[in-house]
């Protein structure tokens, strides 16, 4: 008896041992983190996340597809930014770009949601299509550079809308006081340019230090001690102790290497403090808008200028208590650059407006709105915000909209027709297609006679093979010993088709091409059985030469 009773005292001894070590666990959890631990390591699991700041997970981004035009593109493949060819204007459709940073990335969602609503209510007969072309970081002149490209390119836009403000300030201060490269570079401009030896190392350190931060999150959901705040604390601190590390090691990876590199930091500029460079910068951003609405204007499109909300501006919003404790920093560098450099914006926003920019200030959209809008101590907008911001968007934009919608181009036909036209006029101007290269000017007449000249000619220029690769459009035309190489073979010598080197020098020998539909042409000259060729020219065939019947592709 006297035996049981000792087990009995011993066990209730290490009961109440444990449950005052974890009643103390308990009390000291709530002092380091301002709460009892509830849901144990699965709760710090989340909570050790938040201690790597955005700007430490977003320094390194060797994972981005680096882009030669806008430093860097969105992973996929299909994406907007990544489509090849560029998207064209279509009957039926209203073709619309969005642009900017991360805000117009959060928003393009809302915004494609918002326009088909508009189309919708307003019972238009056209149809809204978004390219979400802004992402993380990006700014002026980047946005310039996806236009520039996408146009030269052949591609087209019935609308080009902006929405930036932020980047083109703060992120131009981060590129040069914080990682010294050139203001104007993308944002983290050093991750994108090659590794050196050091910065793989970091980069796979990186990767062990969040391989790591799973397996800890992965042993808080599957714990069956995960309730208990001992448990936490110890978890907690190793992770943020990694947390911390995965910091340290992206901020040595986007920290400027000893001595200037061009490569890594770009043509250098001598600001001589903050203020230098923001003014510096809003003139950049005054200059980016005004190119890109001429570039619209070229394009046949209507461009818009927003500028971003952003709750540092001075009485732009009623800030709840919520957004205090999350979205406000009562120290960022934020406050101190609206005050100084958002009156000069003001005024640019003006100086715009006057100069013909459809530009729009939305800062103070949500002056008299209590709700809880804003995210997080950057910019960025909760689904709520973001559908706000889309709404104020559309509506300004409902006049070009409704012009556009309701608009056929080139008077009749739609846009393919309009295209055919084009076409039709250049080929009145130039009849003939021609290609000329460092021997022979091949020259393809509008009867189907594909002619070769050359002034200044010797015999020797004339004795090597003349290739001649006819594709067809249609593959039944293929001669049936050629379908492999899905060509038609018709090479010849000079002298085979009466070529001619008349008293002035100058070659000339033709040859009539077959009356099937061609889709191209490889020509030029070869030596040593066609191995090595001396000249060679592809002609695409142009429409004005397939047939008769019908209208060509445009």
């Amino acid at each position: 008896m006297n035996r049981r009773k000792q087990i009995l005292f011993y066990c209730l001894m290490v009961v109440m041992t444990l449950a005052i070590i974890e009643g103390m666990a308990q009390a000291a959890y709530y002092i380091a983190y301002g709460e009892f631990n509830g849901n144990g390591l699965a709760a710090a699991a989340g909570a050790a996340a938040d201690v790597v700041p955005e700007v430490g997970d977003e320094a390194a981004r060797p994972y981005w597809l680096q882009h030669p035009y806008y430093g860097y593109t969105r992973p996929e493949a299909g994406h907007p930014m990544n489509q090849a060819p560029p998207p064209r204007r279509e009957d039926g459709v209203v073709l619309i770009a969005l642009l900017g940073g991360s805000v117009g990335l959060g928003v393009t969602e809302a915004f494609r949601s918002a326009l088909e609503a508009w189309f919708h209510d307003n019972n238009l007969p056209r149809r809204p299509v978004v390219l979400g072309l802004a992402y993380n970081g990006m700014k002026q002149p980047q946005q310039i550079m996806q236009v520039a490209n996408t146009l030269s390119l052949g591609g087209e836009f019935d609308l080009i809308v902006n929405l930036d403000g932020y980047n083109e300030l703060f992120e131009a201060h981060a590129n040069y006081f914080d990682y010294g490269i050139s203001p104007f570079f993308p944002l983290w401009w050093q991750q994108l340019i090659t590794f050196t030896a050091e910065d793989k190392l970091r980069v796979g350190q990186i990767a062990v230090a969040r391989a790591r931060q799973e397996r800890l999150r992965a042993q808080a959901q599957a714990a069956p001690w995960r309730w208990s705040a001992l448990y936490g604390i110890i978890g907690r601190y190793r992770l943020e102790r990694v947390a911390r590390q995965v910091v340290a090691l992206n901020y040595e990876l986007a920290a400027p290497e000893g001595g200037y590199s061009l490569e890594r930091q770009g043509p250098q500029w001598d600001f001589q403090d903050q203020y230098d460079l923001r003014l510096t910068a809003l003139r950049v951003w005054y200059r980016s808008s005004v190119l890109l609405r001429d570039l619209s204007r070229t394009a046949g499109a209507e461009y818009y200028h927003f500028l971003q909300p952003n709750q540092y501006v001075p009485d732009s919003k009623p800030l709840t208590d919520e957004e205090r404790a999350s979205a406000y920093n009562p120290e960022s560098g934020s406050i101190v650059t609206y005050n100084h450099a958002y009156p000069q914006l003001l005024r640019l926003g003006d100086e715009l407006r006057r100069h013909g920019v459809n530009y729009h200030d939305l800062t103070q959209i949500f002056a008299d709105n209590r709700e809880t809008l804003y995210r997080d101590d950057c910019c960025h907008l909760n689904a709520r915000g973001y559908e706000l911001l889309a709404d104020s968007m559309v509506r300004r934009l409902a006049p070009a909209l409704r012009s556009r919608a309701a608009a056929t181009p080139a008077g009749t036909g739609g846009i393919a027709a309009a295209r055919t036209a084009l076409d039709s006029s250049i080929r009145e101007t130039a009849p003939d297609y021609a290609v000329n290269k460092l021997y022979f000017d091949v020259r393809l007449a509008a009867d189907g006679v594909l002619r070769y000249t050359r002034d200044n000619c010797l015999p020797a220029d004339t004795e090597a093979l003349f290739f001649l690769h006819i594709t067809p459009v249609d593959a039944a035309d293929l001669l049936p010993e050629y379908a492999e190489n899905g060509f038609n073979n018709a090479d010849f010598f000079f002298s085979d088709w009466d070529g001619v080197i008349d008293a002035g020098g100058r070659c000339v020998v033709e040859r009539q091409l077959p009356d099937y539909e061609i889709e191209s042409i490889r020509t030029g000259q070869a030596i040593r059985e066609g191995i090595y060729r001396l000249w060679e020219a592809r002609l695409l065939y142009p429409p004005a030469f397939r047939g008769t019947e019908g209208a060509p592709t445009p």
